[in-house]
């Protein structure tokens, strides 16, 4: 199981780079408006688009074999009050929002890497910070590892797939 604040720790024993922590969020979905961060010190660019520096800090983000479907915190920085404002002008409550961990000196060679999709459940801020509550997406194509359908268990009922 791996804990995603172990990205700082592994950045500070790692002597090959540096991972970063980077975040597309859905402004909206029709039109289709996409926002680009990273956890970095200035701005990157990776697939065809620039993501912008924002500190971030994950909390409570696992992954297992199991594929557990539990939530997770996104904690923004917010230095000149620039994301309880953002949040203030616009509600994206609901909308998905992926987490990616992306390496520094791969960003032009780098296919396979770590994203979760997940949806915006909540936020709540401060002057320090905007935290932002996220769950699974469970949608399409993206279901859990584990999911047992009606041709795997053929007693369980084909319109409602049982998460293991």
């Amino acid at each position: 199981m791996q804990t995603f604040d172990y990205v700082d720790k592994l950045n500070a024993q790692y002597r090959a780079g540096k991972f970063l922590k980077a975040v597309v969020v859905t402004e909206s979905v029709s039109p289709l408006l996409l926002k680009f961060y990273v956890d970095h010190e200035e701005s990157i660019v990776f697939e065809g688009h620039t993501y912008l520096p924002l500190r971030m800090l994950w909390d409570n983000l696992k992954t297992s074999g199991g594929m557990p479907a539990e939530g997770a915190d996104v904690a923004l920085s917010n230095v000149g009050n620039q994301v309880v404002k953002y949040i203030k002008e616009l509600d994206i409550a609901g909308n998905p929002v992926i987490l990616q961990l992306i390496h520094l000196d791969l960003l032009a060679t780098l296919t396979n890497y770590w994203k979760r999709y997940f949806k915006i459940l909540g936020v709540r801020a401060d002057e320090n910070a905007a935290i932002f509550s996220v769950g699974r997406y469970l949608g399409r194509g993206r279901l859990p590892r584990n999911v047992l359908t009606a041709d795997k268990a053929p007693g369980l009922s084909s319109d409602l797939p049982r998460i293991s």
